[in-house]
């Protein structure tokens, strides 16, 4: 296993000896004579969404209602009514 990789990484090392350079005088890239700044991302103005947390509807709301509606009997068939629900598109 370790010739094997050994083996591998000298052929590697040899075929990037190969590897001709450019001359020192010729530059792949030519530069621009206008240079473009890249756009600044848009400005987003912040939310000023206040929340008021008395208004929010939490558990304690939900509970004499859940009670009424399930029971020892509908409780299978409302948690696949829930799991349906959830997993909808």
């Amino acid at each position: 296993m370790n010739r094997s990789r050994a083996l591998a990484l000298l052929c590697f090392a040899l075929a990037a000896c190969d590897k001709k350079e450019a001359p020192a005088g010729a530059d792949p890239v030519k530069p621009n004579a206008t240079v473009e700044a890249p756009a600044a991302p848009p400005a987003v103005a912040p939310a000023s969404a206040t929340v008021d947390v008395d208004t929010l509807a939490v558990e304690e709301d939900f509970e004499a209602e859940a009670e009424k509606e399930l029971t020892a009997a509908n409780l299978t068939a409302k948690l696949d009514e829930l799991d349906k629900e959830i997993s909808a598109p």
